[in-house]
């Protein structure tokens, strides 16, 4: 089940969000969304767990990942 972040209710009660999820891996698609919709992005992954999620896949983000700086591999010497 694919979930577009801007084209559902974003805050309590999600009103557009099914009652139950048992089982589905839910994508969150964040192509279409702004900082407002991202900053409440944990309570809504909290609720689709609730809801029974088996899985939630975030995509589309419009930030890059960054590393943590540390290097692999071969320690510096």
């Amino acid at each position: 089940m694919k979930l577009r972040i801007n084209q559902l209710s974003t805050s309590p009660p999600y009103l557009d969000l099914p009652d139950d999820l048992t089982g589905y891996a839910v994508t969150l698609d964040l192509s279409h969304c702004d900082a407002a919709h991202e900053a409440g992005l944990g309570v809504l992954i909290s609720e689709v767990r609730s809801r029974g999620a088996a899985r939630v896949v975030i995509t589309g983000s419009p930030r890059e990942l960054q590393g943590t700086g540390r290097a692999h591999g071969a320690a510096a010497a």
